[in-house]
């Protein structure tokens, strides 16, 4: 195997391989000494960029930091402060917007098709241009059958009125008995 190429050097310098890989990177810059001055230089000028940043983060004012804290404060006790009825509102609703809004359009949905399948004074439905009219099953009429033919009999259909409402009995009998005995 060759020389380690840059990207390798490169993870191999942020000790990003893993330790087989490394070591096998390891073993190749022993024998190439041009990888080896590539890796050393990789090392410096990653101390370099780190040195940096941190004298970069030390630089940073005080007064910086203290007007982070002071905005962060500000807002936990406007939060705190506020307790009526309205804020309390916009808050809950700031935390569940997504769901008021498919509450709202589930709502539209359904109130568009009320008025579309909406109701006349007479209890049917309100004519509609092009609407396949489509009534319950409560409102329809049965048809009526009185007589049903069944293979090796013959079949009756009786309809019923009483005070209770509606009967339907449907007789059958085969066709080899003898009516009277």
């Amino acid at each position: 195997m060759g020389a380690p190429n840059d990207i390798e050097l490169m993870l191999h310098a942020d000790g990003e391989l893993d330790d087989r890989h490394a070591a096998d990177v390891d073993a190749r810059l022993e024998r190439e000494p041009d990888a080896r001055t590539k890796a050393d230089a990789l090392g410096e000028m990653t101390e370099l960029v780190r040195s940096h940043l941190e004298l970069a983060a030390d630089d940073v004012p005080e007064r910086s930091f203290d007007a982070i804290w002071r905005t962060i404060d500000r807002s936990i006790s406007t939060r705190e402060a506020d307790t009526g009825a309205w804020s309390k509102f916009t808050g809950w609703l700031d935390r569940h917007r997504g769901h008021v809004i498919t509450g709202a359009v589930s709502a539209g949905a359904v109130a568009a098709l009320a008025l579309l399948l909406r109701t006349t004074d007479e209890g049917t439905r309100a004519p509609t241009r092009g609407a396949i009219d489509v009534q319950p099953a409560a409102l329809r009429v049965a048809p009526e059958i009185e007589s049903l033919d069944t293979p090796d009999g013959e079949g009756t259909v009786l309809n019923l009125e009483d005070e209770d409402g509606h009967t339907t009995v449907i007789w059958v009998s085969p066709a080899d008995t003898v009516e009277g005995i």
